[in-house]
């Protein structure tokens, strides 16, 4: 029998296709798979942990006792059926929640995972979930892990049923099945949030995250031991009154702070390299004081305010168990 040069080539063509396939099929696409997550800070944090932190002594006294603790008495701790909580920090902009887990992982010393909303994004239809699953199956692989969450109301918006929102709700569903006893695995989740409303209800029941934590505005003394914190990092008057630069300084948060102290050390080093042997020149009271009434609080009154009633909005009848309120007042 003979064959037409077309019937060669289709014969050519699909005697090299794999048995057992069609060879009038069209090709299929293949399904998209998202990249994976570009988790931020991936290593055992070193560092000098709370001592870096002014400030927030409660705080530090309750992760000491409820976290590290139980970490390094793992035994007598399951003994009791003791695990390190879950917990959500929440609160005003600028007063230390991502700071403070950062020292947190540095204090403790295991494997330490930050997420932000970007590492999970992706524009492929269920991309976002296949992220949070490989986010939590890499803490596992490096268990124990502290895995923070930060700007955690982006990734677990409350729920609406719209059909326009359906991936969101998904993304929220797969967080949840994650977060559900984490620690059982050697993940220990911290997350940290400054709109709190707005995150899924289901999300914040024990289990899921055990504690919230409210970190309020820095008070006097906390304002005090932030600038001797602060101004210990450069040349300086001696005898600069700290007492009277916290009174001056009321309603102002870390974040305020430390830009305060920042500018008057910048000041300083355009006067130092301007002068003609470029000698140090020390931070002075009149040069805080003078940025001071030049800065406002970044933080509103009226901002405060909302806070404290989200915070009451928050209470153990949603979600079952008593809150825990920690900062620096």
């Amino acid at each position: 029998m003979s064959y037409s040069t077309e019937e060669k080539d289709w014969l050519r063509r699909i005697s090299n296709r794999q048995p057992g396939t069609d060879p009038h099929a069209e090709k299929q696409e293949t399904k998209p798979i998202a990249d994976k997550p570009k988790v931020q800070n991936k290593a055992k944090k070193k560092g000098r942990g709370f001592k870096d932190i002014a400030g927030m002594e409660n705080l530090k006294q309750m992760v000491t006792e409820n976290f590290i603790n139980v970490l390094q008495n793992s035994e007598l701790a399951k003994a009791y059926g003791i695990r390190p909580p879950s917990i959500l920090f929440y609160g005003p902009a600028g007063c230390g929640k991502t700071f403070f887990a950062e020292k947190m992982a540095e204090e403790i010393g295991i494997h330490f995972m930050k997420v932000v909303p970007d590492d999970l994004a992706c524009t492929w239809v269920h991309g976002t979930q296949q992220k949070i699953g490989e986010v939590f199956k890499d803490a596992e692989k490096h268990a124990p892990t502290l895995l923070f969450f930060d700007e955690f109301d982006a990734m677990v918006p409350r729920r609406t049923g719209n059909e326009a929102n359906q991936h969101y709700d998904s993304e929220v569903n797969e967080f949840l099945c994650m977060l559900n006893n984490a620690s059982d695995k050697g993940i220990y989740v911290l997350a940290a949030t400054n709109h709190p409303e707005r995150i899924d209800k289901a999300v914040l029941r024990t289990g899921r995250i055990d504690e919230l934590i409210y970190v309020d505005m820095p008070d006097h003394e906390a304002r005090k031991s932030l600038f001797t914190y602060e101004l210990s990092k450069f040349p300086k008057d001696e005898g600069i009154d700290i007492n009277h630069l916290a009174i001056l300084t009321e309603g102002y948060n870390c974040s305020d702070i430390n830009y305060i102290v920042q500018s008057a050390a910048r000041k300083m080093f355009n006067k130092a390299i301007s002068s003609q042997n470029r000698s140090l020149q020390n931070i002075t009271q009149t040069q805080l004081e003078e940025i001071i009434s030049k800065c406002s609080p970044s933080v509103s009154s009226r901002d405060i305010r909302e806070y404290e009633r989200v915070r009451n909005e928050l209470s153990p009848q949603i979600t079952g168990r008593n809150l825990v309120s920690i900062g620096f007042q």
